[in-house]
């Protein structure tokens, strides 16, 4: 067990109406929820991931700057497998935790806030919490809208976001559309529909606070 002062983030998620997938489809959700996983960890390797009965994951992020980046890439690569794909997602940054090999025996006020975000979830599919009001409170409403605009999004704007989301760095419009094999002003249009402007400014804000947190 390591027990760590520094603050972490727990995110939290399960699949909705997971049931109702065929075993097919339900394959397909496993290797995708395992490729979002390994592409967090490839953002930080100290990142450590569960997956439970195929439909409900954790993630535990030690650069906790990009929890939110990390949350819209399980919620936007999840949608990008179609239609019948979405998951409620809770996220949490909070101080303190005991780590265990097994990230489901962890313990700590982030897996403690991000567990009952989710349970409280009822219409709404993603949610924010930390030991700072102050972080919880600046983000509360925005996450709101953030909410519904990952819900309106198709599943082929979802697949334009991905490599955006992956990429810490970004990708120019051009970089993009040579990895999906289209036009740049198709590129350039899908990015604009799915609201890629107003998601990297959001993710940038929470970055400078949640490192004005770090500091505080």
């Amino acid at each position: 067990m390591e027990s760590t002062d520094q603050a972490i983030a727990v995110i939290i998620g399960d699949v909705v109406n997971s049931t109702k997938l065929s075993s097919e489809q339900f394959e397909q959700l496993l290797k995708q929820i395992k490729r979002i996983q390994q592409w967090i960890t490839a953002g930080g390797a100290d990142n450590v991931h569960s997956i439970e009965r195929g439909d409900e994951f954790q993630s535990v992020v030690r650069d906790i700057e990009q929890a939110l980046r990390y949350t819209i890439l399980y919620r936007v690569g999840i949608k990008a497998l179609g239609k019948p794909f979405d998951s409620r997602i809770s996220f949490a940054i909070a101080a303190k935790a005991d780590l265990r090999e097994a990230v489901s025996e962890s313990m700590g006020q982030a897996f403690v806030l991000s567990g009952r975000g989710l349970k409280a979830l009822k219409n709404e599919r993603l949610v924010f919490h930390s030991d700072s009001s102050v972080l919880t409170d600046q983000f509360s409403l925005l996450f709101k809208y953030l909410d519904r605009q990952l819900s309106e999004l198709t599943a082929r704007q979802c697949e334009v976001l991905l490599p955006m989301l992956i990429s810490e760095d970004g990708l120019t419009v051009s970089e993009l559309a040579e990895q999906l094999d289209i036009a740049t002003a198709t590129a350039s249009k899908s990015l604009k529909a799915s609201g890629w402007t107003l998601l990297s400014e959001l993710n940038e804000r929470f970055i400078g606070e949640v490192k004005e947190y770090q500091r505080g």
